[in-house]
C-alpha cells in the first residue's frame, strides 16, 4: 500500500541511515500563559507538567536527563542517534544565555545529532531568532509551534492567549531564516467547525510549516 503521507519516522531514517528517537527533556522553564504575563490558567488541555509528562524532572542536568531517557529508550531500541526534544512548558521563554547553556549541552552529549524545541510563537525574540539561527547553521535543528485551531474564538476558549496572526508572523521570520517548525493542531476541539481543522491544516501548509503534528482531544 503506497503511504500518502511523509511521515517524520520515514525522514529520519532516510538522513541519518537509521531509525532515529527523540528524548524528551525538561528545561526547568514555564509558560507565559501559566507564570501571570498572559495569563495563570494556561490553555485547557496543557497538563501540570506543562506536556511534557515523560521527562525526568528539571531538578537533574540535562546530560543526566538524555542518559536516562537513553537508557529508558534503550530498552526496545538499539541505536546511537537521539534528537533532543525540549517538550514541556516554552522552551524558549528565559534568557538567551540560559537558552543557549542548555541547548549547547544537550549538543554536547555523543549521542545526540539534533535538537527539537516546542514553544509559543509569541515567544521568539530577536535574541532567541538569533541564537536560533545559529543553532540551526550547525546542527539539525527543529522548532514546535502550539497552534491547535486558526479559529480564534475557538482559541480564547481554551484560553491559547494570543491571536492567529502572531503565529503567522512568527513563522514568517522562521522561513527567513530557513528555520525548520512543525505545527501543533488539535482535532475535535471544543466549539469548533466541522472544517476547522482542515482549514488549520491548510493556513499551516500556506505558512510553510515543515510538518503537522495531530492530536485528538479527548477529556479524562
Amino acid at each position: 500500500m503506497i503511504r500518502k503521507i511523509y511521515i517524520l519516522n520515514d525522514f529520519l531514517k532516510e538522513k541519518f541511515n537509521e531509525k532515529i528517537y527523540k528524548v524528551s527533556l525538561d528545561g526547568g522553564f514555564t509558560c507565559p500563559n501559566r507564570d501571570g504575563n498572559l495569563s495563570k490558567g494556561g490553555c485547557i488541555f496543557c497538563s501540570e507538567n506543562g506536556s511534557g509528562d515523560f521527562t525526568s524532572g528539571k531538578l537533574k542536568s540535562i546530560h543526566q536527563q538524555i542518559d536516562e531517557q537513553i537508557e529508558l529508550v534503550s530498552k526496545k531500541y538499539k541505536g546511537d542517534k537521539y534528537i533532543a526534544y525540549f517538550q514541556n512548558f516554552t522552551n524558549t521563554y528565559a534568557d538567551v544565555n540560559y537558552l543557549r547553556k542548555i541547548y549547547e549541552e544537550a549538543l554536547l552529549h555523543k549521542k545526540i545529532i539534533g535538537l527539537a524545541i516546542a514553544t509559543r510563537p509569541d515567544c521568539l525574540r530577536n535574541d532567541v531568532l538569533e541564537l536560533l539561527n545559529e543553532l540551526n547553521k550547525k546542527t539539525f535543528l527543529w522548532i514546535e509551534l502550539g497552534l491547535q485551531t486558526i479559529n480564534d474564538e475557538v482559541a480564547k476558549y481554551f484560553n491559547r492567549a494570543y491571536e492567529t496572526k502572531i503565529y503567522e508572523e512568527a513563522t514568517k521570520k522562521l522561513n527567513s531564516l530557513n528555520i525548520k517548525f512543525v505545527t501543533h493542531i488539535i482535532l475535535g476541539l471544543p466549539k469548533e467547525k466541522n472544517d476547522d481543522y482542515l482549514k488549520t491544516a491548510i493556513f499551516s501548509q500556506n505558512c510553510g510549516t515543515w510538518g503537522l503534528k495531530l492530536h485528538l482531544m479527548y477529556v479524562v
